[in-house]
């Protein structure tokens, strides 16, 4: 009963992203979260810088195919 409260973590601290699974820090949370509006592709409009488009026409920049 008399044990200090435990320090609440931000969630972008503690949990992997979920775009592209990694653990971030606060410092890149918008390359994590803050959506790119890239153009024509439907599987990538929106999502985040982290995120890699598995469609091999895409023609974002920010996504584009590399497999």
């Amino acid at each position: 009963m008399n044990q200090p409260p435990v320090p609440q973590q931000d969630t972008a601290e503690r949990g992997p992203c979920h775009y592209c699974g990694e653990a971030y820090e606060p410092g890149d949370h918008a390359r994590h979260t803050e959506p790119v509006h890239c153009g024509p592709c439907i599987t990538c409009v929106d999502k985040p810088p982290c995120f890699s488009c598995r469609l091999m026409y895409c023609v974002c920049d920010v996504h584009r195919y590399r497999g």
